[in-house]
């Protein structure tokens, strides 16, 4: 684990001799562009287990106004989903372009770099930046941790011409070396595995904003900003920064003006409808909450109560942790505010993308599930947005992928856009092909996708969606539970079926798979899915 305060590498002084070497560093990787003059900077922003938050995700429940702000000069998608329902998978696909089944990523464990020998040579999104002459810097979350080359390199070594920053402790209620939030409000209460033992209850009137990791994160990356434009280095060598935010992950502890913005008696509930699984799903559907209950408060509750999948926890609990959750989420949205606060005084706005992204969505009682792991709607579709000076603001309720946004990065920001992945032999063997596509015509207006893909692992099989229309314009899931082998499905070994029609039910409360006037919509759902992602582009 890291456990420096400061950057890996010498400092002062490393930045600029890292800068200094980009050149030569980029030609011995290749396809360096011609585009020099054309290039714009790229801030990307990722969030740790966001949901869809905020006025223009629908969700103005949780106060975001930094996000909103960045929304109101940005192209939003609203059906955006992830390939996976869990941070490692997910980072994975989006940062290759590639999906879980070709990247061979299925847990948080295993890195795309190493899952086959023809893997190694895969450039990575920031690594393709760098290739094309750009200052790459990393801060925080970005890849997921210690996975691949390790904490002190950013996780992917061959990406980042500046040393990479992590904050000396994580959000996760992992340890480290015990400085950050951990001391709040006092001797820390330790469970099995070093865990904090309570979600919520950690918040205290001692934590700020810059002694918790994400403060730390956001200080660093506005540090790092001013250096390369005071430098001139943004003037040869447009820069692109992925600035990685750890809450509201797991567990939910914020400094507690942010709790004060939450009174609890004024926290919503979910809908009585959704407060159990979904009815008529089979039980593969329903994970339980095993992340969530691995902290103590939890655990003790869910004996208390008898939680399961119909029996929800009671409704002070419930708001108390809906409430933690957002108060966590406002923490990091004013942390955003501060790096895009010195994008702005920099005067950087008009040559700079940005992207925001949260890896996964999120479970707050909903399906009576808490926290992610699972195939439902709640758990992979999360925030996306594009903001490129050039573009109109809009709303754009199409589908989008997470391995979209490597292509559309490329694309706004005026590099060369990776070909697709036309074969699987391509997916394998290619530096940088995308089995995505670049989302800027659809911004400016051409035709939507026409479905999304994600896929969650259980037991031995895999939960394959498309997220898609009925004939009628309904928007759908439609999933199959097959039994996963040789990185692919087994179709012909079905372990279970659903089908939620979201226009009718939004929660996805009843599964309908089996009403008989569902059956032609089911047979040809079922041929969607299996024909899969290259067979469903904005052409057919």
């Amino acid at each position: 684990m890291a456990k420096s305060t400061h950057r890996v590498g010498s400092r002062p002084g490393s930045m600029l001799e890292s800068v200094l070497v980009l050149g030569l560093v980029a030609i011995a990787i290749g396809d360096v562009s011609t585009q020099d003059d054309s290039r714009m900077n790229v801030l990307m922003l990722s969030v740790d287990d966001l949901r869809p938050a905020g006025v223009f995700f629908g969700d103005p429940e949780i106060k975001m106004p930094n996000i909103d702000w960045i929304a109101a000069r940005s192209a939003v998608f609203t059906q955006a989903y992830v390939q996976a329902a869990t941070c490692g998978v997910s980072r994975s696909s989006l940062l290759t372009s590639r999906r879980p089944d070709s990247n061979y990523v299925i847990n948080n464990g295993e890195c795309p770099f190493s899952t086959a020998p023809s893997h190694s040579a895969w450039q990575s999104l920031p690594e393709y930046f760098r290739a094309f002459g750009y200052n790459t810097a990393g801060f925080g979350k970005v890849f997921h941790p210690d996975v691949c080359d390790g904490a002190a390199f950013g996780e992917r070594k061959a990406a980042w011409s500046v040393p990479y920053y992590h904050a000396p402790c994580i959000s996760l209620g992992s340890i480290y070396n015990g400085t950050c939030y951990e001391k709040f409000p006092g001797p820390l209460p330790m469970g099995p595995g070093g865990k904090v033992t309570s979600i919520y209850s950690n918040e205290s009137v001692d934590a700020t904003d810059d002694t918790m990791p994400d403060g730390m994160i956001a200080v660093e990356a506005v540090k790092t900003m001013r250096e390369l434009v005071s430098n001139g280095t943004t003037k040869d060598s447009p820069f692109f920064m992925a600035v990685g935010f750890h809450k509201p992950h797991l567990p939910h502890i914020a400094p507690a003006k942010y709790f004060d913005m939450y009174p609890l008696e004024n926290i919503s509930l979910p809908p009585d409808a959704t407060r159990q699984a979904p009815k008529d799903a089979p039980a593969i559907a329903w994970n339980d909450c095993s992340e969530f209950k691995s902290y103590h408060d939890v655990s003790q509750a869910v004996k208390d109560e008898g939680f399961n999948q119909t029996k929800p926890f009671n409704d002070t609990f419930t708001r108390m942790q809906r409430r933690a959750y957002y108060a966590a989420a406002s923490y990091t949205d004013a942390q955003i505010g501060k790096v895009l606060d010195e994008l702005r005084s920099l005067d950087l706005l008009d040559s700079t993308v940005i992207a925001l992204w949260g890896d996964h969505g999120w479970h707050l009682g909903e399906n009576n599930e808490w926290a992610k792991h699972t195939a439902m709607t709640r758990a992979n579709r999360a925030p996306l947005l594009f903001s490129h000076p050039t573009m109109k603001p809009k709303v754009i309720t199409d589908f989008a992928e997470f391995v979209d946004i490597y292509p559309t990065l490329a694309d706004l920001a005026g590099v060369r856009v990776p070909e697709v992945c036309d074969s699987v032999d391509m997916s394998q063997t290619s530096r940088n092909c995308t089995e995505g596509q670049t989302l800027r015509p659809i911004i400016e207006g051409g035709a939507g996708k026409p479905a999304a893909f994600s896929q969650w692992p259980k037991g031995g099989a895999m939960g394959y969606n498309i997220f898609t229309t009925l004939l009628d314009g309904s928007q759908v899931r439609y999933t199959e539970w097959v039994k996963y082998e040789n990185h692919g499905p087994q179709w012909d070994k079905q372990v279970g079926v659903e089908l939620y029609n979201r226009a009718e039910d939004p929660d996805e409360n009843v599964n309908v798979v089996n009403d008989p006037n569902m059956a032609a919509e089911v047979k040809r759902l079922s041929q969607l899915l299996h024909a899969g992602w290259r067979n469903m582009t904005t052409s057919n």
